[in-house]
């Protein structure tokens, strides 16, 4: 039954009174998928809950609080590279979906986007919408996390134990979860650097024999990890 709720994420939620929902959220319920005053649905405070109330007028009125077994036991973060185009949006939403937990952004050397301050902030916003609304359509109840690190040193100081995917010939392409917490790192379009080879060492790893788009590795990893 919980599963079928009309899902929306309200950050700090309280369940003991009526719930102020965002107008974004209200004009989605209302509008779009066009719910009226009595409709139940189900608040994500972000928290691992789930909310179940009434739909009102302004507000959502809890019924009953439930916890969803719905998040993966590992915390994986994705060091993503970033990507021409949209692809990043895909990313983000794909891994969204199979439970990334955190999403660490840098520039490689290799790297064609670039992104200044203001750029950074209107993308990241971007990022959080896209992930919230797969956070809500897939019935996950924590929404995932962004950073921006600088370069690939950046995210290696941050997470020395990172696994990273890379084509340099012999690496082993076995993939398990270690641990409860991981980080995955996927370089960009045009593959690592010699320098940037030399900082990966012995963190390389690939996904087995086929060369994956830059858009694909990251879900692809994911998947391996967090949907077993």
């Amino acid at each position: 039954m919980l599963r079928g709720l009309p899902r929306v994420f309200v950050p700090g939620a309280n369940p003991n009174g009526l719930i102020e929902l965002p107008k974004e959220e209200l004009d989605k319920l209302r509008k779009v998928l066009r719910l009226s005053p009595g409709a139940e649905i189900a608040v994500l405070p972000n928290d691992g809950s789930l909310i179940q109330c009434k739909l009102q007028p302004q507000h959502a009125e809890p019924i009953a609080v439930h916890y969803p077994d719905t998040e993966p036991r590992l915390r994986l973060t994705l060091a993503q590279a970033l990507p021409k185009g949209d692809k990043l949006d895909e990313i983000v939403r794909a891994c969204t979906e199979i439970g990334v937990s955190e999403f660490l952004l840098f520039s490689s050397d290799r790297t064609v986007v670039k992104w200044d301050e203001k750029k950074t902030l209107d993308r990241i916003h971007r990022l959080q919408t896209i992930a919230r609304e797969a956070a809500e359509v897939s019935f996950r109840t924590r929404l995932p996390e962004f950073a921006v690190t600088s370069g690939l040193a950046g995210v290696l100081r941050l997470h020395p134990e990172a696994t990273v995917l890379s084509e340099v010939e012999g690496i082993s392409p076995r993939l398990r979860a270690v641990g409860n917490a991981m980080t995955i790192v996927v370089g960009p379009e045009g593959g690592w650097s010699k320098l940037e080879l030399k900082l990966i060492g012995s963190r390389g790893i690939t996904l087995g024999p086929r060369v994956l788009r830059v858009d694909h590795a990251g879900p692809a990893a994911a998947s391996i990890l967090l949907l077993q």
